[in-house]
């Protein structure tokens, strides 16, 4: 599927992981890829930049709406990866199974021992979540109902439209209405067809 990215796209997909370490995120997620995908438009792509733009979303936005979304009082950690399919008691369970029970406590209370758990968040390879690869998946879908013989990051935002992850979901949601997101996408692509 890679093969059939186009230039823009792959960037946008590599860019995603440079995200999530930014971001000190276990896995690449769905707002990953929105991000990564908003911030390639805007270098590559003026048009679909400017619908974008216009409906609110840039990636300047969507980082100052991920702090205030962790900055908020309200903000509930462990209800927002819950959100994204993360279960933290599951994360315990792997570490306990990993690295011995009680992995995680002795970890909390000992700086040297979190640094040997934690080091590759630090940097590396992060893997694609579930939600992050159904947006590739569902960006080949788009693709192939146009017709379209690419994936390009058009395709990769109406991937993430189509998955309905709740993070991502609500990020685009406080700009603008997914569908009418989809509708200008969609009327972007016909016009430069």
């Amino acid at each position: 599927m890679f093969e059939r990215f186009t230039q823009q796209a792959r960037q946008s997909v590599i860019s995603a992981q440079e995200e999530a370490q930014t971001l000190e995120a276990t896995q690449i997620l769905p707002m990953h890829l929105l991000l990564s995908t908003v911030s390639t438009a805007e270098a590559t792509t003026p048009l679909l930049a400017s619908v974008l733009a216009e409906s609110g979303l840039t990636s300047a936005q969507l980082r100052a709406d991920l702090r205030a979304m962790g900055a908020d009082s309200g903000y509930d950690d462990a209800a927002a990866l819950e959100s994204v399919g993360i279960d933290l008691d599951e994360v315990r369970r792997a570490i306990d199974a990993q690295f011995g029970e009680g992995a995680l406590d002795a970890a909390a209370g000992s700086a040297p021992r979190r640094r040997r758990l934690f080091d590759s968040l630090k940097g590396g390879h992060r893997p694609f979540s579930n939600g992050a690869k159904a947006v590739l998946t569902n960006s080949l879908r788009e693709s192939t109902a146009r017709k379209d013989g690419y994936i390009g990051t058009e395709h990769l935002l109406l991937g993430i439209l189509r998955g309905a992850d709740p993070a991502a979901t609500s990020l685009i949601s406080r700009h603008v209405g997914p569908e009418d997101l989809r509708m200008r996408i969609l009327g972007t692509m016909d016009a430069a067809a």
